[in-house]
């Protein structure tokens, strides 16, 4: 429980912004625009042959415009969206973290946006981009993952947006200002491994420490009946001759040297 506790508040918060305009005009043609002026270079063929469709063709690329015009229109305005960066976990040093994207959508109105999050190289070699359809009156979602490279501070900054609607004729620009610093932590399961393994060694240093070897060492430890394969050295005469038979010192490591 206090692990958890302690990993949720290194969680960054979640900063929110309602979109802007990119530029003073920040509308741009949709690729199925560029699709219908193509479909009407089929009245040029034509207009070689009788003047008339060269009428035509105008007329066609005045109607794909007017189309754009109010595909335009229908888009919702910069403030009607609103963009939120939620972290699902810490930013720790070499972990894979979640960043979630949600876009809402105040108008009614469908729209098909692209998003581009402008996160820095130490957190992510490429910038991440999301793809999301959000609906009238609702909102979307979207994940991508970084593994932060760096410790320290990392500064994390606007969300780019270009979103369309169903028609995809036209579509705008805007920007989120959702900048934040986050900062990065040790990898804090890597930490608590190598402090376990730190402890488990400290405990065995303190068990060697008080392992006590018998025949090894110079410091007495205490008498017993000899036994073949004792060293000679080791027989105390003066106790075999009070006892009337061979005894053998016995010997254990000193307590302030460490047994190998």
């Amino acid at each position: 429980m206090r692990e958890a506790s302690t990993s949720e508040t290194l969680i960054p918060p979640p900063v929110s912004a309602k979109t802007e305009r990119m530029k003073r005009f920040a509308g741009a043609f949709g690729p199925r625009f560029f699709l219908l002026v193509v479909v009407g270079l089929v009245w040029l063929g034509a207009a070689f042959h009788n003047a008339k469709f060269f009428y035509a063709l105008a007329a066609w690329d005045a109607l794909a415009v007017i189309a754009w015009a109010i595909d335009l229109a229908g888009l919702p305005r910069p403030s009607d969206l609103t963009i939120t960066r939620r972290w699902k976990s810490a930013a720790a040093l070499s972990v894979p973290a979640t960043i979630e994207i949600v876009l809402e959508n105040a108008r009614r109105s469908t729209v098909l946006a692209a998003l581009t999050d402008n996160v820095p190289q130490e957190l992510s070699t490429a910038a991440p981009e999301l793809e999301l359809k959000c609906r009238s009156r609702g909102e979307a979602a979207g994940s991508y993952q970084i593994a932060p490279t760096r410790r320290g501070d990392s500064l994390l900054g606007s969300v780019y947006i270009r979103y369309q609607t169903p028609m995809r004729l036209a579509e705008r620009w805007a920007v989120a200002r959702v900048e934040q610093t986050v900062c990065v932590h040790p990898n804090l399961e890597q930490a608590r491994q190598q402090s376990v393994y730190l402890v488990r060694s400290r405990q065995i240093e303190m068990e060697k420490r008080h392992t006590r070897l018998r025949g090894a060492g110079r410091e007495f430890e205490s008498l017993r009946e000899y036994q073949e394969g004792d060293e000679f050295r080791d027989i105390c005469w003066t106790a075999a001759a009070r006892r009337g038979k061979l005894v053998t010192r016995l010997f254990q490591i000193e307590r302030s040297q460490t047994p190998d």
